[in-house]
């Protein structure tokens, strides 16, 4: 007994408040790793402007990885961020799909001159469900050589896919060198589908990243990222981030 008296630290409470500082400043660290992970959409066709200012002040505060807006709000949300800012403008392009081609890489050169930083743009729904894979890849080539140095995710609209369909699409994806796709918006069903995400998975074989979409918790988020997604698209991105920080913070 006096051994095991003997063997027991014993910190002075000065110790004692710098490791528990020490604690904090690390469970801060990993949750704003974390924070970086996650995007906020603000797609809705209602979003707006004046909206804009406040969502990427709060945005850069909390350390969120990115803002996905239409192109309408690519460049006032450029002009808010400015320049150097660790938050990245993602375009979303083409929801649905059904554009054609020629059209989609128009929208993605203006996104782009515009100042997005990801160019996030669906799949051609349409051919896909007609098995015109050759169409389908000869988009993808298009949209890669059009995109250059910026980053392209091709959203695959999951919901309205067959699983083998959306085994098909991927697997063309990584044949066309895209470096990352999202699972779904939230027009067609649930943007982040657990089976979907382990077919996505499986497909890609680690030669894309994942991003799920749909994420409306810390707890969801932790079951897609183990599921291998490593971006988080929310709707609620700045609550989702505030609570991460706060919970980090106790």
């Amino acid at each position: 007994m006096e051994e095991e008296i003997s063997n027991q630290i014993v910190l002075a409470p000065h110790e004692k408040q710098e490791f528990d500082e020490f604690k904090r400043q690390k469970r801060v660290t990993e949750a704003r790793g974390i924070i970086r992970k996650i995007e906020l959409n603000l797609t809705q066709p209602q979003a707006e402007r004046s909206a804009l200012r406040r969502v990427v002040r709060d945005g850069e505060k909390l350390g969120i990885g990115g803002i996905c807006v239409q192109p309408y709000l690519v460049k006032p949300c450029k002009e808010y961020l400015g320049t150097g800012s660790p938050v990245s403008i993602v375009a979303c392009i083409s929801h649905g799909g059904a554009d054609v081609t020629d059209i989609k890489v128009k929208q993605l050169k203006r996104a782009i001159k515009d100042g997005a930083d990801i160019v996030e743009i669906t799949a051609p729904i349409p051919a896909v469900k007609e098995s015109s894979w050759g169409y389908v890849k000869r988009e993808f080539k298009k949209l890669k050589k059009a995109a250059k140095k910026v980053a392209l995710r091709i959203n695959l609209e999951a919901p309205l896919l067959t699983s083998q369909e959306l085994t098909k699409l991927c697997v063309l994806l990584c044949e066309c060198g895209i470096p990352c796709v999202r699972t779904a918006s939230d027009a067609y069903g649930s943007g982040a589908d657990e089976e979907d995400i382990k077919i996505i998975k499986n497909a890609l074989k680690d030669k894309a990243a994942i991003k799920a979409d749909g994420v409306d918790s810390a707890g969801r988020m932790a079951t897609l990222t183990d599921l291998g997604a490593s971006i988080a698209g929310s709707s609620a991105a700045l609550t989702l981030a505030a609570g991460i920080l706060a919970e980090a913070e106790r």
